[in-house]
């Protein structure tokens, strides 16, 4: 449904796009006493087809000190293991509940993206803050009139102008708040073909079984398997989040061969059952001569694919231009970076980038209303260059472990037997485990 009203004709803050990243940002300048701003989103809510799945300890952090937690936690599933296997061989475990004492959430939280926006959306019409949608952005270019030269005009697709001083771009990889900007957004490697092998593309699907997979039996974990080269990841849905209350659902990602060429846009079962045949789990195999207990994709619920791909922007904030006016662009969540799916950091990054950003935010603008002769705009570059050295510390962790991932179907058998025996050694001291879970949980991040 549209919107009856219309939007508003100025305000301090406006923020595109309203998925988990962008409410965050909401909340987050809410928490900090600032009540004018404008959230604005290109859909309607639950239509975001992004399929974040876990939410890791530092960002659970971030939302509870800004009162977002509670709701979020009812719902989702606590995971405190990950295990990483090669085929049918065990390799190593991430152990969060290791981490206790480091943080007040020593686990993962497996729960589906919309759940979490879900939840979020419920906080802000607590709060009583609007979501302005289904409007597009098309133009934020600098006020042509004199009174408001320190302000934006940015144009919607309805053909509304909104004056606005400061744009928060949480609009996602094809940002039109970034690209009004002119900030570039590219590979901070250079590595511009986002050639990763058999893990160049992945597909995603929830999905029940005709069995329940024996390698959960021990708990609600998640299951990484490796394989010549490509990767299987299984996560169970929280009960309360689950599209089917009469089953165990999971969410199933998995590589796509080279050979296979490219991914269909909704992979069907028979897709996903082939590929989990061919490098998946022994425990999920259909083939009765590898699976002493065959079981297969009984029903799916929604299928995607993603293309692998890492980029970062030039910047996370563009100050107002000498002499042409205009108001201040500032860059969070996908807006400002992206990466590789392994580790399930983008989602946390994002929101982490955006609560962080809220009292930046309200520093900046006391210190433009006193005119004290001070540079404000010091804080901005100061809070962007924190946040891109924490997008290309994630973007090279996502990179290593593809690297690791793709270079296991290269090797020659003997040696990958010999690594594999020794990180099984490593992975059996307690040390090992929490170092692994340490990475994972975006406390090196914060």
């Amino acid at each position: 449904m549209s919107q009856a009203l219309s939007l508003p004709e100025r305000t301090t803050v406006l923020i595109v796009g309203a998925g988990p990243v962008g409410m965050a940002a909401a909340l987050s300048l809410h928490h900090q006493g600032i009540r004018d701003f404008v959230v604005v989103d290109a859909i309607l809510a639950g239509e975001n087809t992004s399929r974040a799945m876990v939410i890791q300890a530092a960002t659970l952090e971030a939302l509870n000190n800004i009162g977002c937690l509670d709701g979020i936690l009812s719902i989702g599933v606590k995971v405190q293991e990950v295990g990483l296997h090669y085929g049918s061989s065990y390799l190593l475990t991430a152990d969060f509940s290791l981490l206790e004492g480091r943080t007040k959430f020593p686990f993962g939280l497996t729960i589906p993206q919309a759940k979490t926006e879900a939840k979020m959306l419920e906080k802000l019409t607590e709060l009583g803050i609007k979501v302005w949608r289904p409007i597009k952005v098309v133009s934020v270019k600098p006020s042509q009139q004199a009174a408001d030269q320190d302000c934006f005009d940015v144009r919607f697709d309805s053909g509304e102008v909104l004056k606005a001083k400061y744009v928060v771009g949480a609009d996602g990889v094809r940002s039109v708040v970034r690209e009004q900007a002119g900030i570039s957004y590219k590979d901070p490697h250079g590595d511009d073909n986002h050639d990763y092998g058999n893990l160049s593309q992945l597909v995603l699907g929830d999905v029940a079984f005709t069995s329940e997979p024996r390698i959960f039996t021990q708990g609600n974990k998640l299951s990484l398997t490796l394989s010549a080269g490509n990767m299987v990841l299984l996560a169970p849905f929280p009960p309360a989040a689950s599209p089917d209350a009469k089953r165990t659902v999971y969410r199933l990602a998995t590589s796509v061969p080279v050979e296979f060429g490219t991914a269909p846009s909704e992979p069907t079962i028979e897709y996903l059952q082939r590929l989990i045949d061919r490098h998946g789990p022994m425990e999920l195999s259909s083939n009765p001569a590898i699976n002493p207990h065959p079981t297969r994709i009984d029903k799916m619920y929604f299928s995607s694919r993603y293309k692998t791909r890492s980029a970062v922007a030039e910047s996370f904030f563009a100050p107002r231009k000498a002499g042409q006016g205009g108001g201040f662009t500032l860059l969070v969540g996908d807006a400002a970076h992206c990466h590789s799916p392994i580790g399930g950091q983008g989602m946390s990054l994002g929101i982490r980038d955006a609560i962080s950003l809220g009292p930046v935010l309200k520093a900046h603008i006391d210190s433009s209303a006193k005119n004290s002769g001070a540079n404000p705009d010091k804080m901005f570059e100061e809070w962007s260059a924190t946040r891109r050295d924490r997008a290309f510390n994630v973007v090279a962790l996502t990179k290593r472990a593809l690297g690791i991932f793709t270079a296991q179907g290269k090797m020659w058998p003997p040696f990958l037997f010999l690594m594999f025996s020794v990180l099984r050694f490593l992975g059996g001291f307690k040390f090992v485990k929490r170092n692994v879970a340490y990475r994972l949980s975006g406390l090196a991040e914060i």
